[in-house]
């Protein structure tokens, strides 16, 4: 049997699974949970405990409501007095507190609520002190699927955040919701119970003249509400309170002992029947699973969901695409053909030291062991680059196992520098391994022999956002031509030269996507007997997949390649020939001379296309490409899909099209334009017609496809 005193010590460091005995109940009688405390309403009338700080209802907000008996019980075993508040999207206001109470100071504080939802609808504020994330003191907020707190620190920008998954605390059920913080640490607990944790450090930020609010906040001078839900209590403190407190307003050892085994134990479930094959799960396009839960419609941060890819890198014949399940871990898949993948268990986790975030990066093979993070040279390290989410450490992580297991480097953050999605390369000539870093607005590069120290070099490229990717090309194929390709976040690309000093621009920016969900581009490159060719992967931002246990896809993989136009040296996307792999008996179609509004019907079956075709459009024509309900528009001169209509240089002559459950990617002439474009299938039909003059479709084929699962 465990002590009390023991149990409180594996609460704090988030440990208490490890009680395996029954606990004794802790003695109420000798602590008092709301000693010092700035205020604690426990909504049996609109002022405090200590008659200061008045309430003011704005709304639909019904104080002194009694719980039932045995609510009332539960209420006063977790600090409440079984009188609660009922929120209807109405909300409280405290102001400043008497004499400004409530505008605090100091290196500590507390905020308590017990709380439940009436309706297991989320997604609105709780309470908080907010304006602004730049003056934000502290906020209790809710996603759709998560509670979550933030903490402002003085002079130090943006907020630190935890969160936790309401899909593993519960929707409707009474929760004792806890956030402390003591200057160096930060926490959420939940019934007791450790859920996530960071470690921001400094004073509370000051000067903000925002109102305290319960079932609200304050977003700039707006006030923005709508929870609807019970409040037991609202508790602020100007400290950290104890572990023995924490323990008595979440019902003692024992309670906490049941919470910590039903909220901490999350094994991995068995998959669904249908894993893979839902009504709207794409079937040749990269989606992430769920692995401890059964959840539809995920949200940022919960299994299911995906968003940058990151860390792209081919090593010992395994393509391995990593991707953010927003910077709560890095998702993790390995393929041999770009074709088929298989997830594995994501590859790291948040990091609480650096503002619980694993942010976008990217990944290389340190073959020559330039670390010396591989104890055998002869296997070498991959390591991955990442940010934090306090946009300013940057880290590392490694893997001596082919990614199937990493390690955080123990001096972790290599470096402080605003922002964030460190991208790493070799530059051969120099032997140096070089960094982009995006920095607000503008890319800044640094330099280093080991890839753990890094020093700035005087190189920063101007109107560039996120996600940065660099590498090389020959133009035309020819390998004593080459040029330097730097991608933004947006896609957008220029051409220039590196000489292991600087990236020097020769072109203006241009699009490297024209489409509506194209975004946080990646690439993979220096594969083993593939000399030149680079693969990008992008994020479909946006699409969507209602009812489905995932949200969000990959584009297809393409190559990457650089070509003389009329226009000077533009770079061309093309789906990798690797697609063949997935083509089923070919369909074609003889040549076809439209005349106006003729509609011919393309008589396959299946969802999944790869469509191919050469065609002459005649001045004033359009040809419309009908994929179950989205058109692909054409003219002599443009491509429109779910966007305005794109200017061709050289006239549309040949058209390529992947048509998956929920995207279609156009692609003309070889490339030269392409457009990533997420869709909701209308229809089960597809045809070709021309909606004004004429045009002849030369050749024609269409590849019902394989799924890759």
């Amino acid at each position: 049997m465990l002590s009390r005193r023991y149990a409180i010590s594996l609460l704090g460091s988030g440990l208490l699974a490890a009680a395996t005995g029954e606990l004794p109940a802790a003695n109420f009688e000798t602590v008092a949970p709301f000693d010092d405390s700035v205020a604690v309403w426990q909504m049996s009338g609109l002022q405090d405990t200590e008659g200061r700080n008045q309430l003011t209802v704005v709304g639909d907000v019904k104080v002194g409501r009694k719980l039932s008996t045995k609510e009332a019980l539960m209420s006063r075993s977790n600090g409440g007095d079984g009188i609660v508040a009922q929120f209807n999207g109405g909300y409280l206001n405290a102001g400043q507190g008497t004499g400004g109470d409530l505008n605090l100071r100091g290196n500590e504080l507390t905020v308590a609520v017990r709380l439940r939802s009436l309706t297991g609808v989320w997604g609105k504020p709780i309470f908080n002190k907010r304006g602004n994330h730049e003056t934000l003191v502290f906020n209790l907020f809710s996603f759709e699927h998560a509670i979550g707190f933030e903490l402002g620190i003085a002079n130090v920008a943006g907020v630190s955040q935890v969160l936790v998954p309401l899909e593993t605390i519960g929707y409707t059920a009474w929760h004792t919701v806890i956030c402390r913080y003591n200057g160096s640490l930060l926490q959420i607990i939940v019934d007791g119970v450790v859920m996530d944790e960071a470690s921001p450090s400094g004073a509370l930020r000051t000067g903000n003249r925002c109102p305290v609010l319960i079932g609200a906040e304050t977003d700039d001078a707006a006030i923005q509400a709508g929870w609807e839900g019970e409040i037991d209590y609202a508790a602020l403190w100007n400290r950290s309170i104890t572990d023995a407190e924490v323990e008595r307003l979440s019902g003692g050892a024992r309670t906490i002992a049941k919470y910590y085994k039903q909220y901490k134990e999350a094994p991995v479930l068995p998959t669904r029947p249908d894993l893979y094959h839902e009504k709207y799960r794409p079937q040749f396009h990269f989606t992430a699973r769920q692995w401890t839960v059964h959840l539809l419609n995920p949200g940022q941060q919960e299994e299911g969901w995906l968003n940058d890819p990151n860390g792209l890198i081919f090593v010992n014949g395994e393509y391995h695409l990593f991707a953010q399940r927003w910077a709560k871990c890095w998702i993790h898949a390995v393929s041999k053909d770009l074709i088929h993948w298989e997830e594995v268990l994501p590859a790291f986790w948040e990091d609480d030291r650096f503002g619980t975030g694993v942010q976008s990066g990217g990944a290389v093979y340190d073959i020559h062991n330039t670390s010396g993070l591989a104890h055998d040279a002869a296997h070498p390290a991959i390591v991955a680059f990442w940010s934090g989410f306090d946009n300013i450490s940057q880290c590392l992580s490694f893997s001596l196992d082919n990614g199937r297991s990493w390690t955080k480097y123990a001096a972790n953050p290599i470096f402080l520098h605003a922002e964030r999605d460190p991208k790493v390369f070799w530059y051969e000539p120099t032997k140096t391994w070089f960094m982009v870093l995006s920095c607000h607005g503008s890319y800044e590069f640094f330099t280093s022999p080991n890839l753990l120290h890094w020093t700035s070099i005087d190189c920063v490229i101007p109107n560039s956002f996120e996600c940065p990717d660099i590498f090389k090309l020959p133009v035309d194929g020819d390998f004593s031509n080459e040029k330097w390709v730097l991608v933004r976040g947006d896609g957008n690309y220029s051409i220039g030269s590196f000489d292991g000093k600087s990236f020097t621009e020769e072109t203006v920016q241009y699009r490297s996507d024209e489409g509506p969900n194209f975004y946080a581009t990646m690439s993979w490159g220096e594969i083993a007997h593939q000399p030149g060719r680079e693969i990008q992967i992008a994020w479909m931002r946006g699409g969507e997949y209602p009812e489905m246990p995932f949200n969000q896809q990959m584009s297809f993989p393409c190559d990457l390649t650089l070509h003389r136009t009329t226009n000077g040296i533009r770079m061309y996307r093309k789906p990798i020939p690797e697609v063949e792999k997935l083509h089923l008996h070919a369909m074609t179609f003889d040549i076809a001379h439209l005349s106006p509004n003729q509609v011919i019907p393309l008589n396959v079956h299946g969802g999944l296309y790869h469509i191919l075709a050469e065609l002459h459009i005649n001045a004033g024509a359009t040809v419309a490409f009908d994929l179950h309900g989205t058109k692909v528009l054409l003219t002599g001169a443009s491509v429109a899909c779910s966007c305005s209509p794109v200017d061709v240089a050289d006239g549309v002559q040949t058209l390529e099209i992947l048509v998956d459950r929920t995207s279609i990617e156009t692609f003309i002439n070889n490339g030269q334009v392409s457009i990533s474009a997420c869709y909701l299938p209308k229809t089960d039909n597809i045809a070709v017609t021309c909606t004004a003059g004429t045009a002849v479709i030369e050749k024609l084929t269409v590849f019902p496809l394989r799924s890759i699962w």
